[in-house]
This record gives C-alpha cells, sequence and structure tokens, in this order.
C-alpha cells in the first residue's frame, strides 16, 4: 500500500508486521487466537495452512489427532471432545470465559 494512501496512525502499522495477518488491536493487547485440549493441557496457536498466524479461530491446521472428522475436501467438521477456544498472551492460555472475568478496566 502507498504510504500515503495509508491512514492508520504510525502506532498500527509499523511495530506489528512481525505479525502477520493478526489485527494491530489483537497485537497490542497480546491476546492470539488458539485452541487448548482441556485433558491434556495441549495448546495451539490459530495459524493459517501456511504457517502464518491468523487473527481469528481457524481449524485448518490443528493437530490431526485432535481432528476425528473430515468432510470430502479434507476440511475439519468435527474435533475430539474438550478442544475450546481461546487466546494466548505471554505463553498462558485463557477461555472465553477467563477473559469475561478480567478486571478490564475500573
Amino acid at each position: 500500500m502507498n504510504k500515503s494512501m495509508n491512514h492508520e496512525p504510525a502506532l498500527f502499522t509499523h511495530p506489528y508486521r512481525e505479525i502477520p495477518e493478526a489485527s494491530a488491536g489483537a497485537a497490542i493487547v497480546g491476546f492470539l487466537p488458539a485452541f487448548m485440549d482441556l485433558h491434556t493441557q495441549e495448546t495451539h496457536l490459530s495459524i493459517h495452512e501456511n504457517g502464518a498466524l491468523a487473527s481469528v479461530h481457524l481449524l485448518d491446521a490443528l493437530p490431526d489427532h485432535w481432528v476425528i472428522e473430515r468432510d470430502d475436501r479434507g476440511r475439519i467438521t468435527a474435533l475430539k471432545e474438550g478442544i475450546v477456544a481461546g487466546f494466548v498472551r505471554m505463553g498462558r492460555f485463557y477461555s472465553r470465559s477467563d477473559l469475561a472475568r478480567l478486571p478490564w478496566d475500573d
């Protein structure tokens, strides 16, 4: 994109280039979409098939041992019991209910 046409503040355009596909807001707060197996505590960031970080929860690149069903095109349609969506920040997994309980701003 031509820099003269970029209307985003500089804060959102340069410092977070190392996190492709992640929105500036998510990068600033540091929460990245991820999944966790509640039985084993294994976590995986949400990524695209090419390995780039995703800004939303994507099933396509989750480990095969989490998958119990795929459609005719090979896309994941069902995961084993206990896989939950959430976010990782500084190495810690947060479920959606964990985030709802955080004191964001008083």
